[in-house]
């Protein structure tokens, strides 16, 4: 059971997407279970924690491409019951805008984040926490919900997960899901006939030459999207070294209108660039993109909204955030009316709703003029 964390692989140079392959690599297991509900997944819809990238970008992809069944063994109560406990019938859902402190405000992540390692969750740090919240005294009336319903959901998951070992009998399953839930779990199976428990670290750390086998341009490019774009800039810390090195690898390979604005921003987080001169750039990127081109990796699930979970505007197309950038400068110059226009723009008939129109609106005045 590999106990994760959600979406530092875009900020830990250490825990990148290709660490997670090539360890999948080593082990070549004959099924793999991910955090997703059965229900969900059988229909299609993957936008149930839309923040957790080694799900949708890593275990799910590498079980298709090498043929390896991959089971959803996550648990979520019902509609019905989320409206009774939390007063919304949908826990997961942003809301209109991701307002700071909200359970599903926008992503980043601090210094303690930046030296990850792939097996962080055998540790006791990391374990001992989490052992003591299940463990903890029952508290009185609904104060317990959280606990309880904590507790539920990782037996069902184990259970979902007992069911997969049987249909893979003498086989490996590897369990990709949070780390939150990996002891108990392990606490319910660890005793089951048939079932043994081997912590992922006996299987060892993936080699440098193993790692680098794995790398993938649209995972250096989500990287750079998530420290670049989104909010980490401004909210968490950046690994800059290893920005760069992204970047120029990305570089060697084409020059397009993503790179172009991505190293733009770049030097401009890094006052390496002047804001006139960052304005040219963001022009001359806006030339080079095609009409509706899109970021390689935008984060985006629900795409009726204008945000991602890290990025407020995260569906914007890449000649529509050059212009947004363009405007983020344009104010440092003091010409509001320049940004005002730009947003006046971005609002208009091109915009597919009101939702995208309103949430743009209400993300530009913090998102835009108060970031740097």
């Amino acid at each position: 059971i590999l106990g994760t964390d959600h979406s530092p692989q875009l900020v830990a140079e250490s825990y990148q997407p290709a660490v997670f392959r090539a360890f999948f690599e080593r082990i070549r297991p004959d099924a793999v279970c991910i955090e997703h509900p059965p229900e969900d997944f059988s229909r299609g819809d993957y936008r149930y924690g839309e923040y957790a990238y080694e799900k949708h970008h890593i275990a799910l992809p590498w079980g298709r491409e090498r043929g390896v069944p991959v089971y959803p063994v996550d648990w979520i109560p019902p509609s019905t019951d989320q409206l009774l406990i939390w007063g919304v019938p949908d826990i997961e859902d942003p809301g209109f805008v991701r307002t700071q402190g909200y359970v599903r405000s926008f992503l980043s992540f601090g210094e303690d984040r930046l030296n990850l390692d792939l097996f962080f969750a055998e540790r006791e740090e990391f374990s001992h926490p989490v052992a003591e919240w299940y463990d903890q005294p029952r508290q009185q009336g609904e104060r317990d919900s959280a606990r309880r319903l904590g507790l539920y959901r990782t037996f069902l998951q184990a259970m979902r997960i007992k069911a997969v070992t049987r249909q893979h009998p003498g086989g490996t399953v590897l369990v990709v899901i949070g780390y939150f839930h990996k002891g108990d779990i392990e606490g319910v199976l660890g005793r089951a006939p048939g079932i043994e428990i081997v912590q992922p670290s006996t299987y060892g750390q993936p080699e440098r030459e193993e790692i680098e086998a794995h790398v993938r341009r649209e995972d250096l490019l989500a990287v750079l999207s998530f420290n670049l774009l989104g909010v980490q800039s401004r909210d968490g810390a950046v690994n800059w070294e290893w920005v760069r090195r992204a970047l120029e690898r990305v570089e060697t390979q084409a020059e397009t209108a993503e790179t172009l604005l991505l190293r733009t921003r770049l030097e401009v987080l890094t006052s390496e660039l002047a804001p006139k001169e960052a304005i040219l750039r963001y022009e001359r990127a806006q030339e080079m993109a095609a009409e509706g081109e899109r970021f390689t990796f935008d984060g985006v699930q629900d795409r009726r909204r204008i945000d991602s979970y890290y990025d407020p505007f995260g569906n914007l197309t890449i000649r529509e955030r050059a212009g947004l950038e363009a405007a983020r400068e344009s104010h440092k110059l003091g010409q509001s009316e320049v940004a005002s226009g730009v947003l006046r723009e971005l609002m208009g008939e091109a915009r597919s709703s009101e939702m995208q129109r309103r949430q743009l609106e209400g993300y530009w005045e913090e998102f835009v003029l108060g970031m740097r």
